[in-house]
């Protein structure tokens, strides 16, 4: 055996083996730097200049539930006093006030109004203020302290006259909720306001206000009338636009084109 020629062959594949782990470990550097570079939800809002208030914070589970739309009777509106209100539908009680409510001027504080709520409405207590637009003013109703959030089945409308009185109001509500499925871990409510951003339906400089968690209904069941509502993310941008993020995909549940940033 030729001593030197092996002992230069040994040399050889020590050193190739050496380049290979060399290059190994600087593509292994290279790929954790690149990781380490990746910003942060927080940092992706700052940088587009998005301005939001505190967020919630906290592990929360939630799940999903199931409901049909209240069938009101003659019984129910027996009851009420102080109004005349008779059935639009089996599924709305439409009144009218004997004397009006002032609500004043502080928007979500109608202290008259929600004692009105408390003693002469069906389960009035099971509902929270939304919103006022224009002559309107509108209660969502609430399932375990968690908004149902947009639901024309679960809502009081009240109508207001000149005088920003209410005169009358319309009544719908969800009953026969039930929970199914297993706890699902809810997504922070950063990570969803970083869907809305990555989706394009946040402009540079928006303002977002109001998160809160909830309840949003995914799908209808036709046959059975049944509402399918999934635990979701609720966000104010701009002061103008409701947008809500599915809780534990970050999906964007309204995604109506017009709503969408240019």
């Amino acid at each position: 055996m030729d001593w030197n020629k092996t002992k230069s062959l040994f040399i050889v594949v020590f050193l190739v083996l050496d380049i290979f782990l060399l290059y190994q470990f600087i593509g292994f550097k290279a790929t954790k730097l690149e990781v380490n570079k990746e910003s942060t939800v927080e940092e992706k809002l700052e940088d587009a200049g998005i301005e939001y208030s505190s967020m919630p914070g906290g592990s929360v589970t939630e799940k999903t539930i199931s409901a049909k739309a209240k069938v009101f009777t003659e019984k129910d509106i027996s009851t009420l006093k102080n109004q005349n209100a008779v059935l639009g539908n089996e599924n709305t009680i439409v009144s009218t006030l004997e004397t009006p409510i002032p609500i004043g001027t502080g928007e979500g504080k109608y202290f008259d109004l929600e004692t009105f709520m408390k003693k002469e409405i069906t389960e009035g207590t099971s509902y929270k203020f939304w919103s006022k637009e224009d002559q309107t003013i509108i209660y969502s109703q609430v399932y375990n302290e968690r908004v149902l959030f947009n639901n024309q089945d679960a809502q009081i409308v009240f109508q207001l006259n000149e005088k920003n009185e209410v005169v009358g109001y319309e009544q719908t509500m969800l009953d026969n909720i039930e929970e199914f499925n297993e706890n699902q871990a809810i997504k922070p409510a950063v990570e969803a306001l970083g869907s809305l951003l990555t989706n394009g339906y946040l402009s540079v400089g928006s303002k977002v206000t109001n998160p809160e968690l909830g309840y949003y209904t995914l799908v209808e069941v036709t046959e059975s009338e049944i509402l399918v509502l999934v635990p979701t993310w609720h966000f104010k941008v701009d002061g103008q636009e409701d947008y809500f993020v599915e809780g534990t995909g970050s999906e964007v549940l309204n995604t109506e084109e017009e709503n969408l940033t240019e």
